[in-house]
C-alpha cells in the first residue's frame, strides 16, 4: 500500500541570491471541548434553581388546596326579598350561573350582576353567612304607577320613570294610572319616560301626596294632551269626580302650581265644576256640570 506523499514546497530565491526552502508554518491544532449532554444542563439548571423552584411548588399546592377548599368555595346561596310569582325564574338563573368549582371570592359578585339585568330588579347584594354560605338580598322595583296602552298592555314605571314589568302583573300603582291614547306609542321595558308620558307621571306623584285626593288617573294623547281626573272627598260629603286639562303640559312647573290653587277651592264650589282648563298658565277656564233635568228653575 502506497504511503501518501508530503507535500514539496518550491525554493525562493532571495535578492542576495540565496536559496531558502522553509515549509509553510503549520496550522494550530484545534482543541477538543468536552460536550456536556442536554440532562447533565437540565441537572445543572435545577440544581442551580432548586430555591425557588420549591417555593414555587409550595406556593402553587398551597393555591391548589385553598381553591378546592370548603372554606373558599360557594356551597350554599340563600335568596331573600324575591316574589313568589318569581321564585322559579330566579332559581333557573342562579343555576345557570353557577359553575363547580365555584369560588367564594367572585361568585357572589358575578350573581349581583346578572341578577341586577332584570328588570325589575332595583338592587341585588349579598352577604357573607359562614362557611361557604352566602345571602343574596333581592329589593324589587316600586310599582308607582301603571301604564296602560291602547291594547290594554300593562307596563310599570318606579318612582325615578323608569319602565319594567313586576313578576305580579296585577299589582296595584302607589301613584295612579296612565292611559295612552290609540295615537300614542307603546314605551319598552327599560326605557325612562319623557315627553307628556313623563309630565302625566310627575302630575300624578304630585297629586297622590293630597290627603284628600282619590283615585287619580291620567290620559296621554297626541291630539287632546295630558287630561287629569281625581275624586276629591273631605269630610263625610260624597267624592266629587273633577278632570284638568293640561294641554301639552309644557308648562308644567307653572300649571302645577295652579293645579294646587284649584284642588284647594271649597269643596261645596269644587263640586259643582266638570273640568278646569289650565292648558294656559295664569288663565284657567272652568266648565261647571250641567243642572240634573227636571230639577226646579
Amino acid at each position: 500500500m502506497a504511503r501518501a506523499r508530503r507535500p514539496c514546497h518550491a525554493p525562493i530565491q532571495e535578492p542576495t541570491g540565496k536559496f531558502t526552502l522553509n515549509p509553510p508554518p503549520a496550522k494550530p491544532a484545534r482543541r477538543r471541548v468536552a460536550k456536556h449532554s442536554r440532562a447533565r444542563k437540565l441537572f445543572a439548571w435545577l440544581w442551580r434553581n432548586a430555591e425557588p423552584l420549591a417555593w414555587a411548588a409550595t406556593l402553587g399546592a398551597l393555591a391548589c388546596s385553598l381553591w378546592f377548599s370548603p372554606r373558599t368555595q360557594l356551597t350554599h346561596i340563600t335568596v331573600q326579598g324575591v316574589p313568589s310569582e318569581a321564585h322559579a325564574t330566579v332559581e333557573q338563573t342562579l343555576r345557570s350561573q353557577l359553575r363547580a368549582p365555584v369560588a367564594l371570592s367572585d361568585a357572589p359578585r358575578q350573581l349581583e350582576r346578572t341578577l341586577q339585568q332584570v328588570d325589575w330588579i332595583q338592587l341585588a347584594e349579598w352577604r357573607a353567612a359562614g362557611i361557604g354560605k352566602a345571602q343574596l338580598y333581592i329589593t324589587p322595583r316600586t310599582p308607582d304607577v301603571l301604564i296602560e296602552t291602547a291594547n290594554s298592555s300593562r307596563i310599570f314605571a318606579d318612582p325615578t320613570g323608569f319602565l319594567f314589568a313586576p313578576p305580579n302583573q296585577d299589582a296595584k300603582p302607589l301613584s295612579g294610572r296612565i292611559r295612552l291614547g290609540q295615537d300614542y306609542p307603546p314605551p319598552q321595558r327599560g326605557d325612562v319616560l319623557n315627553g307628556e308620558m313623563r309630565r302625566a307621571f310627575t302630575i300624578l306623584q304630585t297629586v297622590h301626596r293630597r290627603a284628600d285626593v282619590r283615585n287619580p288617573r291620567a290620559l296621554v294623547s297626541k291630539t287632546q294632551g295630558v287630561r287629569l281626573w281625581v275624586e276629591i272627598q273631605r269630610g263625610a260629603e260624597p267624592p266629587a269626580t273633577l278632570q284638568i286639562r293640561f294641554g301639552d303640559a309644557s308648562a308644567l312647573e307653572t300649571q302645577l302650581q295652579t293645579l294646587a290653587r284649584v284642588l284647594d277651592t271649597p269643596f261645596d264650589r269644587l263640586s259643582q265644576w266638570e273640568y278646569v282648563d289650565i292648558s294656559t298658565p295664569n288663565a284657567e277656564v272652568v266648565k261647571p256640570r250641567r243642572a240634573p233635568s227636571g230639577g226646579e228653575s
